[in-house]
């Protein structure tokens, strides 16, 4: 029996080795079985032009069809064992081909051929004319950011720099057609919201024209560095392809990039809107396209911005009256925010909108000691106030709070200086303006208020306010309590959806709930703000995931954990992170009804546990 089981053996060798020796790829793994004297034109390709317009050029391959080919022209590359090129120019050009073999791919030398004439045809169609401005012409055009972070045509794109998917092209940019298949998704993040996309600057200007041929100009401001070459496009294939040029971009982005020149994507053309892609292929963040959004000169030259002319107010959060004017909480006093608390600081500039401005003050000694109590007796008569200033004296009166969050005191509020150059009064006619109300998250009531009073400037126009920072004074000690939220989003982050706030009050396990439902989940993270300023060495364990009811396996491990993107104050669980370990994982959160997760917090566990490296320093 053994003798008959080494027989079959042997013979099943022999076959096999039979077999090999008769297939046609007859190259030895890891040797190329061509040189690239043998990819040359005549042996290895043709080139020929068409008989009755020479313009049109046929590339052939001579070659096996078992070899994977491509054409290396100058309207780009072909992975096609052939070729048709439309050229309109007379003039030399070059090919090549190139194989891909077992031991890598090849590349064979370029051979010339000639164009003797100009072929009007090949330029008719109206993207030559877009793009250089017509035969006989120049046109030129600008990357739509400058050194204020200004896009013009922020009608079609929120920034110079849109991220699209690898088969994104044509049709669902500038067509905005939608795909069936394939990856397409897109995102174009503004730049001044966006600092990391690419620096605020005019990066300089592409020019193509169509004057005695098809030539550009580059010019990059961001490294001083002009090209002059020529281009041409392929409007079947909306591609186009520059010679002796690369496409202007940002240098931030040189090297994820290999290819600035060849076969770049044509998202969009038309009068003023010029939109190339070129392939990320070099990035640890995987493949996408960059695509590069311009304007034309013209456009940018006489861009103006559309004025709205009505007047900018702050828009104060829904029931802010009664949260001021309480029936049940008749009484309310308010002291000023002590300077660098979580909640802001006693005094700043305000915008017209009542935003507060990045500008800190230094306060006068003593200012805790100013008190305003406003009582809300129901009528103008019985609805009086009380201002202390930090010196004991007092003025008393009555107020008036009208439906634009006016204030109007009767006596007014003194003048009180709570920091160089700077003091506190009220508007020559008694009134101040509430620039914003703040309520807790937790309790529902009243927490501070934002008063303002007028800036006017020498040509009598209001441009900003003088802020005071009222908080609302609660009795008791509070119990001090962390926000938190979970946070999903979709592929492109089409869909984003959040958790209602849970309020972290102490050790102990806490429930998140984002209802809805989505089939394409990229990312989730639950983030609680302000837990890791104040407790350095605090962990947030999942202990439980359900998705529609139903738990699912994971691996507390493996769940990332950090502070949120910029603000190392706030505590985060990346549960599922397109840019981490659990990038996989996102399948299992396809959901028709509700995403649950459930985390353990504790304050204290001896060692920084969300951010190690940082060996418990305070962040905020």
């Amino acid at each position: 029996m053994k003798i008959t089981k080494y027989i079959y053996s042997l013979l099943a060798v022999v076959m096999m080795a039979f077999m090999t020796g008769c297939s046609p790829d007859e190259y030895a793994l890891g040797e190329k079985d061509l040189s690239s004297d043998d990819l040359v034109e005549g042996i290895a390709y043709t080139i020929t032009h068409d008989s009755n317009n020479p313009n049109i050029i046929y590339l052939k391959s001579l070659l096996p069809s078992n070899y994977a080919v491509t054409f290396d022209t100058p309207q780009g590359r072909f992975q096609a064992n052939s070729a048709t090129l439309k050229i309109p120019f007379n003039g030399e050009y070059q090919a090549r081909i190139g194989v891909t073999t077992r031991g890598g791919f090849l590349w064979g030398p370029y051979a010339d051929f000639t164009v003797e004439d100009f072929c009007s045809e090949f330029v008719d169609d109206p993207l030559w004319t877009y793009i250089s401005g017509g035969v006989g012409k120049s046109k030129t055009w600008k990357l739509d950011i400058d050194a204020n972070a200004l896009t013009r045509h922020s009608d079609l794109w929120a920034g110079p720099l849109g991220f699209w998917g690898v088969d994104d092209d044509w049709s669902t940019c500038f067509l905005g057609q939608t795909a069936s298949a394939g990856d397409h998704w897109n995102w174009t993040p503004d730049i001044a919201g966006n600092g990391w996309v690419m620096t605020a600057m005019d990066y300089g200007y592409m020019t193509f024209d169509l004057i005695g041929g098809a030539h550009v100009t580059v010019h990059n401001n961001e490294t001083g560095e002009e090209w002059r070459g020529t281009y041409m496009l392929d409007t079947d294939n909306h591609t186009i392809t520059l010679s002796d040029a690369e496409l202007l971009h940002n240098s931030g982005h040189d090297g994820v990039v290999t290819n600035w020149s060849k076969s770049l994507k044509l998202m969009g053309l038309d009068d003023d809107r010029l939109q190339i892609a070129a392939l990320r292929d070099n990035s640890s963040e995987g493949p996408c396209l960059l695509c590069y959004n311009f304007c034309s000169q013209d456009y940018w030259d006489n861009w103006k911005p559309v004025v709205d002319e009505t007047p900018v107010t702050p828009t104060l959060m829904e029931g802010w009256r009664s949260l001021i004017q309480n029936p049940t909480n008749r009484e309310i006093t308010f002291k000023l925010a002590e300077d660098g608390d979580e909640d802001g600081f006693a005094f700043g500039y305000c915008n017209l909108d009542g935003s507060v401005k990045d500008a800190t003050l230094s306060a006068n000694d003593g200012i805790e000691d100013a008190t305003l109590v406003l009582y809300y007796g129901g009528t103008d008569a019985t609805n009086t106030y009380t201002y202390t200033a930090p010196d004991g004296s007092a003025i008393t009166g009555t107020y008036t709070l009208d439906d634009n969050g006016i204030f109007t005191f009767s006596n007014g509020l003194g003048n009180t200086s709570l920091g160089a150059n700077y003091n506190m009064s009220t508007n020559a006619d008694n009134t101040l303006r509430i620039m914003s109300v703040t309520k807790d998250d937790y309790t529902g009531a009243l927490k501070s208020v934002w008063l303002g009073k007028q800036c006017i400037d020498d040509q009598g126009n209001l441009f900003q306010y003088q802020g005071y920072h009222w908080k609302a004074q609660t009795a008791g000690a509070a119990v001090k309590k962390y926000k938190g939220v979970l946070n999903y989003f979709s592929t492109g982050f089409a869909v984003t959806l959040t958790s209602s706030d849970v309020f972290i009050t102490g050790d102990g396990d806490y429930t998140f709930t984002i209802n809805g439902a989505n089939s394409e989940p990229y990312g989730i993270y639950l983030d609680i703000a302000k837990l890791y300023a104040d407790n350095n060495n605090c962990d947030v364990i999942i202990k439980s995931i359900k998705v529609d009811g139903n738990e699912i396996s994971f691996d507390d491990a493996t769940i990332d954990r950090g502070t949120a993107d910029g603000d190392h104050s706030t505590a985060r669980r990346y549960i599922v992170n397109p840019w981490g370990k659990t990038a996989d994982e996102a399948s299992k959160f396809s959901f028709t009804s509700s995403i649950e997760v459930t985390v353990h917090v504790t304050y204290d566990t001896g060692e920084n546990k969300m951010e190690p490296t940082e060996v418990g320093a305070k962040r905020n």
